[in-house]
């Protein structure tokens, strides 16, 4: 089953690997955070929100319950963001064209230093018209691949759409 996942994972790669990249200045942006309650400590360089929280870095958009961002003490740089609701939400436009992928699931962690995203617990992501959901999906942001796999019962799903074809 696992070969059948990670072969569905190489075609998916093919079909929509001419629109892999985020936009590549979204990292660069100011990270702005809205929240009922905040509390930050720094010395671990950990900032905690709570309730309804809504976080925007450029295109990218996070909406959840709880969020923690971890930051690294020597650099200032924040690296990781760790969103729970039911759901918790991430979006950010991957190309000028205006395509967006869209995920959701109870946890969200983004790792921004290995532009990775983790979507543990009901994940669904969708790009490009193609979707994937399963208990857990880690999508590689930068180079547009994702690998998923169903850790209870049923099954990982996917729906993928044709590429289409260029008139002659």
């Amino acid at each position: 089953m696992k070969q059948f996942i990670n072969a569905s994972m190489l075609l998916t790669s093919a079909l929509i690997g001419q629109y892999t990249y985020a936009l590549p200045d979204d990292i660069n942006k100011p990270l702005e955070i809205q929240a009922d309650e905040a509390s930050f400590d720094q010395n671990s360089g950990q900032a905690i929100y709570k309730g309804n929280v809504f976080v925007k870095q450029g295109s990218i958009e996070i909406q959840a319950q709880y969020l923690k961002v971890s930051t690294d003490p020597k650099t200032q740089q924040f690296n990781s963001l760790e969103a729970t609701g039911l759901p918790a939400k991430f979006s950010q436009q991957i190309d000028w064209n205006g395509n967006i992928v869209i995920s959701r699931g109870n946890e969200i962690h983004y790792q921004t230093d290995e532009s990775k995203l983790e979507i543990t617990g009901d994940g669904y992501l969708s790009r490009m018209q193609n979707s994937i959901t399963a208990d857990y999906i880690l999508y590689m942001i930068q180079d547009g691949t994702f690998s998923a796999e169903k850790k209870d019962s049923g099954r990982v799903s996917m729906t993928l759409q044709p590429q289409a074809t260029e008139a002659k």
